[in-house]
Parts: C-alpha cells; structure tokens; sequence
C-alpha cells in the first residue's frame, strides 16, 4: 500500500507537473503575442513619430541660432530701453523743476508787477488825480464866478434900461 500511495502521489505530482507546464507554456504564448503585438507598435509608432522627430529636429536646429540672436537682441532692447527709461526719468524730473523754478518765477513777477500796479495807482491817486480835482475844483469855482459876474453885468445892463423906463414913467 505504500508503493500505491507512493505511485499516486507521484503520479499525481507528474499531472501537477504536466499541467504547470501546460500553464505555463499558454503564459509563455500569451506573452510572446503580447510581445509580438508591442513590438509590431513600437515599430509602427516609430516609422510615424521618426519623421515628425526629425522634423522637428531640424527645426530646433534651425531656431537655436536664431533663438540665441533673438535672445541677444532682446536683452540688448532691453538695456536701451531702460537706460532711455532712465533718461526720460531724469529728463522729467529736470523738466519739472525747471517748471516749479518758472511759475516760483512768475509768481514773484506777478505778485512785483501788482506791488508796481498798486504803487503806481497810489502814485497817480496823490500826484496827479488829487491836483486835478483841486484844478477841476478852482476851474468850476472860476467858471461859477464868472457865469455870476456875466449873469450880474446882465442884470446891470438891462436893469439900468428899467431904471431908466421906470424912470421916465415915474416922470
């Protein structure tokens, strides 16, 4: 019994092991399609992408120098354009104070042409406007006078006509 047991067990172990390798040889074609398929499209996938890398290639190759001198001039731009930022800045500060100078300027000339005005005005009112009323005064006063003495004349003539007439119907 222990021969059958012996025979069975390896028998059995034979199928086990006769199965394990039937397992394994339908994993090994599984993966050798497998294989075979990935392959087939890694080829497929590198007859399409190899064109369009070396295109590529080509047109990184093409841009770097042009990529470089962009980038160059573009640094260089940007220097001038902040050094002319820089003088436009100060242009505009030197402009600006130029003009706080000017209208501190013009103020003071303003404010000295009104002082003149002012002084000239007072100058006028004392020395000129004054003496000319008081002309105008004594010029109206004479004026006044006369027109009396020309109005009493008058009188006196064509009084003395009455005088005479009343005198002559006093008679």
């Amino acid at each position: 019994m222990e021969n059958t047991v012996i025979t069975i067990f390896v028998v059995v172990a034979a199928v086990a092991i006769v199965v394990q390798m039937g397992i394994l040889f339908a994993l090994y074609k599984a993966l050798r399609q497998s294989s075979d398929r990935m392959e087939s499209l890694a080829n497929r996938l590198e007859q399409k992408a190899t064109p369009v890398l070396a295109t590529a290639a080509a047109i990184l190759d093409d841009a770097k120098p042009k990529l470089a001198e962009l980038t160059t001039n573009l640094a260089e731009s940007s220097a001038i354009v902040r050094a002319q930022v820089q003088q436009v800045g100060e242009a505009t500060a030197e402009i600006v104070e130029r003009a706080r100078m000017n209208a501190a300027r013009l103020d003071d000339f303003i404010a000295s042409a009104a002082h003149k005005v002012e002084a000239t005005s007072d100058l006028l009112q004392n020395k000129v406007l004054s003496p000319m009323r008081r002309v105008r005064a004594m010029v109206s006063a004479l004026s006044a006078g006369l027109s009396f003495l020309k109005a009493n004349r008058s009188r006196r003539a064509s009084g003395s006509a009455e005088q005479v007439e009343d005198e002559e119907m006093f008679i």
